[in-house]
């Protein structure tokens, strides 16, 4: 039978897996990459993990002080201002460059039924590139010409009609922000990037009326901190959700460890009374002639 020693390890694994389950600190301090743009909740550093306050899709990553999130099918994106008072943030393609005549590198598709919506500012814009042929009359980017092949831009309800599918390479739509010229200007107000606004996620919305902060654990699993140590449903209700689990665990642990206790105890007890019969038994006279 297995000593006590042996169970030592596995006794202070299961105390860091409890431990591990802890809340981040309270509450969440700012952070920024280096650049300027300071972040507070509900966005997050992906450093954090494996818990954190914040919406999971506002995660940052800072690459080279630059702050990136990842929006639409994980795409990367520049992180360019935030305003909290407005809830809003301006971003841009991570991908563009120094270029003056840039070329959008995908769509953007931001899921309307999610708590993020495009600003009242930013426009769709389409683009379409390398056409080989094109209706006439209609003014092409001039520094995407290439030979024989052209480019255009248009705002999303200003396409002329055309089979531009079959005719041109790519159709890419992005949104941004126009304030002049589209045809002229478009590489300035791709750089601008656009601004989205966020409103408070379905999942976190009891939590936050109840002046609770959103916490996500490795797992996406969900639960509201109040500030006082523990994870709660809201801050009114108190309904534990992630404390009780704890505990539990805590309780069944504790109690597998007195089990243990015990029986190495019995076992010990038991060795050292049949130790003493052998030697009681050594001591009988073998026999006389």
């Amino acid at each position: 039978m297995a000593s006590l020693h042996q169970f030592i390890p596995s006794i202070f694994l299961f105390i860091f897996i409890i431990k591990g389950n802890s809340l981040p600190k309270y509450p969440p301090p700012s952070f920024s990459c280096g650049d300027g743009v300071n972040f507070a909740y509900p966005f997050w550093q992906r450093s954090q993990k494996p818990n954190h306050f914040g919406y999971t899709s506002l995660g940052v990553t800072c690459i080279n002080k630059t702050p990136t999130i990842q929006l639409d099918n994980n795409h990367l994106y520049r992180v360019k201002s935030v305003n909290n008072s407005e809830n809003s943030f301006v971003v841009s393609f991570y991908e563009l460059g120094d270029t003056t005549c840039p070329v959008a590198p995908h769509d953007v598709v931001i899921n309307r039924s999610s708590f993020l919506t495009y600003s009242n500012n930013v426009k769709l814009v389409n683009f379409f590139y390398n056409c080989t042929v094109y209706p006439s009359g209609v003014e092409p980017i001039k520094c995407l010409q290439v030979g024989a092949r052209h480019s255009y831009v248009f705002l999303d309800g200003s396409v002329p009609k055309f089979d531009w599918k079959t005719n041109c390479d790519s159709l890419v739509t992005i949104p941004m922000s126009i304030e002049s010229s589209i045809t002229t200007d478009f590489g300035k107000g791709m750089k601008q990037g656009f601004e989205l606004k966020w409103s408070t996620s379905v999942e976190c919305a009891s939590c936050e009326a109840s002046s609770g902060l959103c916490v996500y654990d490795n797992e996406q699993m969900f639960s509201c901190s109040c500030g006082k140590g523990g994870r709660y449903a809201n801050c009114h209700e108190r309904g534990l959700v992630s404390s009780k689990f704890k505990w539990g665990l805590l309780s069944i642990g504790l109690l597998i460890c007195c089990v243990i206790i015990g029986v190495t105890i019995l076992y010990i007890v038991k060795k050292r009374k049949d130790g003493s019969y052998k030697r009681g038994f050594n001591r009988l006279p073998t026999g006389g002639k």
